[in-house]
């Protein structure tokens, strides 16, 4: 039988006349995926190379330079193929186009399609047409939904004597699943069956396609001719009511590699269908694959055997690639010129069944099926997050694909899933839909994660943006990758932003970050609570470091977002509480306050150096006689300049020595005394000091240490760190063991 399994054998390359240098990634369904990944898809035949890709005597419109482009007037369009096995797509796209797109040996022997094949397509008018020609047979499935990614209309083909079959119903719900509303039905072999039998298989295409459909029938013949200007007058109507592509999503050039091969003299080539912006020659560009992306530049552009300066999507293209190794290319790697596409292997998406699948819900949690996007496919652990009403159609499921090896796609990409046990209506199709983020986060409460997917599917950027910052909460949202990740474009997610920030909604840090208003607040509010309690812990502090208090309120946070949060209470006005923040719970020893001192109603913080404080918690100091701080200032007073040490001073106060520490710091920050080597003074008797040592040098130009022992009647204990002191200060200056006046000193 024609449809042995021997057809899916992988075919020796030497035999067919290929090079190992040579690739046209077949991915036939015999092999296991390791081994087309090893062996099958670098296999190419010469012929297709030279036809193809021939950059040292290239087909140009001038024999002096290559073709400019495709710009001005010309209308582009991609269209595929789709139908049953023996329906005669290929032959019939080889009487409209004069190409053979049946280019393998082995297609040629068997008489079938086995891989994608390519044909260009003069309407006249300035429309231009790329032909994808598709495999009919069941198990190449997966190859024709890899040449639908990215065709705009579809060219179904039935034949007249045998009208729908399983693999026509197929090809229709995954075009239907990769977002096709437009059809022309072309029913073959008219010439063989009669009209009457020809018209009930147009009616039957016809009834398949529905009402989500737009769709017209042609009776053709490819051997006698007939019906081949219909054909083409109904293709150029559908293509005319083509809307065109959206400019946004057209900016960056993108390209699903679905071959590659090498060219002496030239290096790697890669084909595949431009879907989005335009490729010059000279246009830095990124492969990017599973595991990395490499940086190049496209050395040569081809458009359907003619070479060109710049490429407009969408088309069929060939690039010549610099610096790429043919080793390193695969199918479904993706040529692009936007910086943050990437590979992912968790995706979010909009998910609908296929129409006539068996099961109205076929998606349970933990379904195992493949998902195709682009030429690419992976096995994918369906993980539905909320379900929609799919019977009524007012809703899509929401659902999380888990990859088994990470595919390169963006958001807004359109995806089947094919089940390998399924059979129906729909042949192998489970269902499909368009991916909604493409980056999707690790873990997220399901119902914040389906308020982001349902703004996103509903195309709402200002819902989506205050979902998705709600779901980072209490994180910024990093808008990294708005470009490629979400289904709504990057300009509609930032001008949504922009508003909401002039809103006052959210907010945006340093590093572009967004944050709610009213999560800042509440962090403002803790910062204010964390300095309150620090004063009540400690009220002989100055105030609590502003690192621990960035550190404290960035917990599950950012240092940005707590940045903000800090300025933000120390901003008078901007928090209004109803009543002065609580502290925060500590289980640390406080000291003694009086209960009727604190903050006022919405007073700021203060933010003071490396200090945020409460300045009118100054008042909240216990300076009682009989507190350790009264009894400290009734130290410094009777000592004078005799001086105090920790030591004498924690017998003064009888305090602990951290207490004691804080209240000697305290003295000297509120200019009660100053320190000198490990002696504290008091302030005013150290001044009195100064203005006799400045009279002393006003009438002798040297001060000596028996001087200052005879003017401050103190001892070598005490006048040793009062000379450095005042050294430090420029008040004296050193000279030998004497002092003279420094260049602080005060003039006359």
């Amino acid at each position: 039988m024609w449809c042995s399994k021997r057809l899916f054998v992988w075919v020796n390359p030497i035999a067919l006349g290929g090079s190992a240098q040579e690739s046209n990634l077949p991915e036939t369904a015999e092999l296991p995926r390791t081994d087309f990944e090893d062996r099958g898809w670098r296999q190419h035949t010469k012929r297709f190379r030279q036809r193809f890709y021939s950059v040292s005597a290239p087909r140009t419109s001038s024999p002096n330079k290559p073709n400019p482009g495709y710009r001005g007037d010309v209308r582009r369009f991609v269209i595929g193929t789709a139908g049953h096995v023996d329906h005669g797509k290929t032959t019939l796209v080889q009487a409209l186009t004069g190409i053979d797109t049946d280019r393998l040996p082995e297609e040629k022997r068997r008489g079938i399609t086995i891989e994608l094949g390519f044909a260009p397509w003069d309407l006249g008018d300035s429309v231009q047409v790329s032909v994808i020609d598709v495999p009919g047979h069941r198990r190449l499935v997966h190859t024709m939904i890899a040449g639908a990614s990215g065709i705009e209309l579809v060219l179904l083909v039935v034949a007249a004597d045998e009208g729908v079959m399983p693999q026509t119903r197929e090809h229709i719900a995954a075009c239907e699943l990769l977002g096709l509303r437009r059809a022309v039905v072309a029913i073959t072999k008219v010439d063989r069956s009669g009209e009457e039998l020809a018209q009930l298989a147009a009616e039957e295409a016809l009834e398949l396609l529905g009402d989500h459909w737009k769709a017209s029938s042609v009776l053709v013949s490819a051997r006698t001719g007939q019906g081949l200007d219909a054909l083409r007058e109904a293709v150029k109507k559908a293509l005319r009511e083509i809307e065109a592509q959206d400019e946004e999503r057209a900016a960056a050039p993108r390209l699903s590699v679905d071959r590659a091969f090498s060219v002496k003299g030239s290096g790697t080539v890669v084909t595949g269908t431009l879907v989005g912006g335009s490729v010059s020659i000279g246009t830095p560009l990124r492969l990017v694959g599973p595991s990395n992306a490499v940086c190049t530049t496209a050395r040569g552009l081809h458009v359907h055997d003619r070479a060109v300066t710049e490429a407009v999507a969408p088309t069929r293209l060939a690039v010549n690639l610099a610096g790429v190794a043919l080793e390193s290319v695969n199918r479904g790697d993706v040529l692009t010129s936007d910086e943050h596409v990437a590979a992912s292997n968790v995706v979010d998406a909009a998910f609908f069944p296929a129409r006539g699948a068996v099961k109205k819900r076929p998606l349970k949690r933990g379904t195992i099926a493949s998902m195709y996007v682009g030429t690419a496919r992976a096995t994918a652990k369906a993980n539905p997050l909320r379900d929609g009403d799919l019977s009524a159609g007012d809703g899509p499921m929401f659902v999380r694909l888990r990859l088994a090896h990470p595919l390169v796609l963006t958001g807004g990409d359109r995806y089947v899933l094919r089940g390998a046990d399924s059979s129906g209506p729909a042949g192998a199709v489970l269902g499909g839909g368009v991916v909604l983020d493409a980056y999707a986060p690790r873990a997220r409460l399901k119902e914040k994660r389906a308020r982001v997917l349902s703004a996103l599917y509903e195309g709402n950027a200002k819902e989506a943006i205050v979902a998705l910052v709600t779901e980072a909460s209490p994180r910024p949202f990093l808008p990294n990758s708005l470009s490629c990740r979400f289904k709504i474009g990057e300009s509609a997610l930032t001008r949504a932003a922009d508003k909401l920030v002039t809103e006052g909604t959210v907010v945006r840090l340093k590093n572009g970050g967004l944050c709610l208003r009213s999560k800042l607040i509440d962090m403002a509010l803790r910062a204010r609570s964390l300095v309150l309690d620090h004063h009540r812990q400690a009220p002989l502090d100055r105030g609590l470091p502003l690192e621990t208090l960035r550190r404290k309120i960035a917990f599950g946070s950012s240092p940005e977002a707590a940045d903000e949060a800090i300025r933000l209470a120390a901003r008078k006005g901007t928090l209004q509480p109803k009543s002065p923040p609580a502290p925060a719970k500590s289980s640390t020893k406080a000291m003694p306050a009086p209960d009727d001192v604190g903050p006022e109603a919405d007073e700021p913080i203060a933010v003071e150096g490396d200090i945020a404080r409460f300045i009118s918690m100054e008042r909240a100091t216990d300076a009682s006689a009989s507190g350790p701080l009264g009894k400290a200032l009734r130290a410094m007073e009777e000592t004078g300049l005799r001086g105090l040490s920790e030591a004498t001073m924690r017998e003064a106060t009888g305090a602990e020595i951290k207490e004691v520490k804080a209240i000697l710091a305290k003295l000297v920050r509120e200019g009660i005394a100053v320190t000198a080597g490990d002696l504290w003074f008091s302030k005013p008797a150290v001044t009195a000091l100064k203005e006799k040592i400045a009279a002393h040098l006003r009438g002798q130009p040297v001060l000596t240490i028996a001087d200052l022992k005879t003017i401050s009647g103190l001892g070598r204990r005490q006048v040793i760190p009062l000379l450095e002191l005042f050294d430090r200060e420029g008040f004296t200056k050193r000279q030998g063991d004497d002092r003279v006046a420094g260049s602080a000193f005060p003039k006359a």
